[in-house]
């Protein structure tokens, strides 16, 4: 809540006592002097002045829920985005791992594919490479869990902007309605 929009309802606050207290004060005077239209004048002041404390208090819990809704969405947000950014860092990890390892086996194959004759180098070698491939789908496979990751995030930020978005409406409906 802003310090304009505090002064703002401390004054709507001021008004509706002042009106609530005249309206009492006419209210007494026409039932003493037996003015009729007195009374009811005063009446009618005091339920307005009800209203407008209804209004300020409506206005209150409005306001409480659409900043309480800001701060969700953006909890939600820091959330959603230090997990993309921590599903990125571990598909890249996990990717660098198994190209590590695709050398390194890659490698020793073909060590092994030096001792053994021209058949058996061929059968080596392609072991090799399948289970390099069978690595790079793996880790293939786990930047696409991070790409789900991220479009779930991208999602759940889409669902909270449109529930702040209805939030703010309906504070301004609430608001609307206390000035009418």
């Amino acid at each position: 809540m802003t310090n304009e929009s505090t002064s703002d309802n401390a004054a709507e606050a001021r008004e509706g006592l002042v009106g609530s207290i005249v309206g009492r004060a006419k209210e007494v005077v026409g039932a003493v002097t037996g003015k009729d239209d007195l009374v009811e004048e005063g009446q009618l002041q005091q339920a307005e002045a009800r209203k407008r404390k209804a209004a300020l208090a409506d206005d209150a819990v409005a306001e409480a829920k659409l900043t309480n809704a800001a701060q969700d969405m953006g909890e939600t947000i820091r959330g959603t985005v230090e997990e993309r950014h921590a599903g990125r860092a571990q598909a890249e990890r996990e990717k660098l791992l198994v190209e590590q390892q695709r050398a390194s086996e890659h490698a020793a194959a073909t060590k092994d594919a030096g001792r053994l004759e021209a058949s058996g180098r061929q059968a080596a070698e392609r072991d090799a490479e399948q289970l390099a491939e069978s690595r790079l789908r793996e880790a293939d496979a786990l930047a696409g869990e991070a790409s789900a990751v991220e479009q779930q995030s991208d999602a759940d930020k889409v669902r909270l902007e449109r529930e702040a978005a209805a939030a703010e409406q309906r504070a301004a409906r609430l608001r609307a309605q206390t000035t009418n």
